[in-house]
């Protein structure tokens, strides 16, 4: 087991339980104390869980968003990290900074899109558009949105599919990136900040996502303004890889500010 995937399962037993001990993760996944307090560590570094003696619980902000999650998921309502419940939100925002992306992209070179609500609001302009182009992406949606146009090449990664069906998921076609020399990646996540630059909630689908940064030569994240200072479960993409980040005009001036200090360039 990878050790995001374990880190990832401590997450939800904590949110679940309000607290777990080091003795519980070592018994639970056959690992030392030392791979325990680790894997802590690293949580608590993303701001999602807070160390104690012998143990962890969540952060104070996630605790006090925690009712409001459980109401959900006791309702039975539409799961908050399901595309099509992504898909619903900040859909001003998502046409705003699609908009803007647009104008990176140039004629003939290669791109890769991933699997996010904005990026397919990205594919669906693309598709009415007569620019040559090669996009790569590991989206089912955005894979479907531009193939009926004949000037787009589409480079599908494949793999096993996720649960909400809507992307790949693992690595198990990563290999075509051996061959693959992205010119330009729009990459987004389920939060950015400085210091943890963008995170995503399915381990499988980052590691997938780790890759692709590696092999792009420019990175522009497509960051909306709800997204700034949330931290998700795995991070994919260091802040000092991204080139651009384009968010809307919703974002608050203190982060524009706080990304302008450090020189990382911000559009809206």
């Amino acid at each position: 087991m990878f050790a995001i995937e374990r880190q990832n399962i401590i997450l939800e037993h904590i949110k679940e339980h309000g607290k777990i001990t080091t003795q519980q993760i070592c018994e639970k996944f056959t690992v030392s104390a030392t791979t325990a307090r680790n894997d802590m560590k690293e949580l608590e570094e993303r701001n999602l869980i807070t160390r104690t003696h012998g143990g962890a619980t969540l952060t104070d902000k996630q605790l006090t968003m925690q009712p409001d999650i459980t109401h959900i998921f006791q309702k039975g309502q539409e799961d908050s990290y399901s595309f099509l419940s992504r898909e619903k939100k900040c859909t001003e925002e998502k046409e705003h900074i699609a908009q803007k992306a647009l104008s990176y992209i140039t004629e003939r070179g290669s791109i890769y899109l991933d699997s996010g609500t904005t990026a397919l609001v990205m594919a669906k302009k693309l598709a009415a558009m007569q620019k040559k182009l090669i996009v790569v992406t590991h989206g089912i949606h955005i894979m479907s949105a531009l193939i009926s146009n004949p000037n787009i090449t589409v480079i599908f990664v494949g793999g096993i599919v996720g649960k909400d069906a809507a992307y790949i998921e693992g690595t198990l076609g990563s290999g075509i990136f051996d061959n693959l020399n992205i010119d330009l990646a729009f990459v987004s996540g389920y939060g950015m900040t400085i210091k943890s630059g963008l995170t995503d909630f399915n381990p499988y689908e980052v590691e997938l996502k780790r890759i692709v940064v590696k092999h792009s030569h420019k990175i522009i994240a497509l960051v909306d303004s709800s997204k700034f200072d949330v931290v998700s479960t795995a991070n994919f993409c260091p802040t000092d890889s991204i080139s651009t980040i384009i968010t809307d005009p919703k974002v608050s001036p203190d982060v524009i500010h706080e990304y302008q200090d450090k020189s990382i360039n911000i559009v809206y």
